[in-house]
């Protein structure tokens, strides 16, 4: 079966396309996202829908159950390269105006999304394409979910290794509890400190002026 990547909702993907057109013509990131390459010839492609879970939700040993949905994200195509990666943030009460970035994160989510088409476990079932982000240990991951299963794939840099490789989630969350406590044990409260949303950190090594993801 193949890899299913649902459409967002609405108008999302063509607003993103749109969007990137009026950026590239401004000038203002157009030439540093795009490099060489005319908007008219990127593809929006491979749509995946965000998740975020949070340091506490680890330690209390909460699982994908937990993730909130937070919106949705694509890679910029041309000529089968991707070049970068565009986002739309979503609340219950609004849906914001896309971003576009270059980051390192964006090329691992390609690499790791073309060793997700080879497993054999995508031949017995359907499994739709997710990404989760842990913002405050670092740590993203390819999710791959179906009614019956979930595995998950750790993007590079990843606190807990297995970079690009198959990961169960009993296994990823496990790794990661030593970090989240690592982190609480960091963090100190200020006065009146209740729940936190947590928000994407940039990525390490984006290019200046771009938003990291």
């Amino acid at each position: 079966m193949p890899l299913n990547m649902p459409e967002p909702p609405g108008r999302i993907r063509e607003e993103a396309r749109s969007k990137l057109g009026h950026v590239a013509r401004a000038g203002g990131g157009g030439p540093k996202l795009l490099g060489e390459v005319a908007p008219e010839d990127v593809e929006v492609s491979t749509p995946h829908q965000v998740f975020v879970l949070a340091p506490d939700d680890i330690e209390a040993d909460g699982g994908l159950e937990r993730a909130q949905p937070v919106g949705w994200r694509f890679l910029l195509e041309s000529g089968g390269n991707v070049i970068a990666g565009a986002e739309v943030s979503e609340t219950p009460e609004r849906t914001f105006p896309p971003s576009f970035y270059r980051s390192s994160s964006v090329g691992a989510t390609a690499t790791a999304i073309k060793a997700a088409r080879a497993l054999p476990q995508l031949e017995a079932a359907g499994f739709d394409l997710r990404l989760l982000r842990i913002p405050e240990l670092y740590q993203m991951a390819l999710w791959l979910h179906s009614p019956h299963a979930d595995l998950l794939i750790p993007l590079a840099p990843s606190p807990i290794g297995n970079e690009g490789k198959i990961t169960p989630p009993s296994v990823f969350f496990r790794e990661l509890v030593a970090a989240a406590r690592e982190y609480r044990s960091r963090r100190v409260p200020s006065p009146g400190d209740g729940p936190r949303t947590p928000q994407p950190p940039a990525d390490r090594n984006r290019n200046p002026g771009l938003p990291g993801r």
